[in-house]
């Protein structure tokens, strides 16, 4: 039979449509019209969706060469004025302001930590009240709730806390 192709002979080429993501569309005249959510150019790299794992591996080569290009690039340097100002401002922090609230929470954490780590710890038996923490009702919140329940009571009663409508 002539009209059969073996495997190979022919590639399939797709067209461009198939195989590329078609660009994006930044204002179609629908709905309402706002301010820009994010500041500056969005240069997303679509990309991702369309590429082959040949295209991944180039990427990933040219990824790795820039990396040891930039790290022979020189890194720039401060200035005598900046280095300056830089070691005046932490002069200033460590005399005239305070240690900062989380370095202050930080130790004493730790410091909880060494003293409970310091104390044995001793099996007790179970106490229901204590463990679940139940019955945490005092006789004036216990007498309240009676008096409420008692308003429910009647006929046409409800809570008075949650009304609803």
């Amino acid at each position: 039979p002539p009209n059969e192709l073996t495997p190979g002979q022919m590639d399939v080429v797709r067209e461009t449509w198939m195989t590329e993501l078609p660009p994006t569309l930044q204002h179609i005249g629908l709905g309402a019209r706002t301010f820009k959510k994010r500041a500056g150019p969005e240069s997303k790299d679509r990309s991702l969706w369309t590429d082959t794992p040949a295209d991944r591996e180039r990427k990933l080569r040219e990824r790795l060469e820039g990396k040891e290009s930039e790290e022979t690039e020189p890194v720039p340097q401060l200035s005598h004025k900046e280095l300056q100002m830089a070691e005046k401002v932490s002069k200033y922090n460590e005399t005239k302001r305070g240690e900062s609230l989380i370095s202050l929470h930080e130790k004493q954490m730790k410091k909880r930590k060494l003293d409970e780590g310091a104390k044995p710890v001793e099996r007790r038996a179970f106490d229901r009240d204590q463990d679940l923490q139940v019955n945490k009702f005092d006789e004036a919140q216990k007498q309240r709730l009676l008096k409420k329940s008692q308003e429910l009571n009647t006929r046409f009663g409800h809570s008075k806390e949650k009304m609803f409508l």
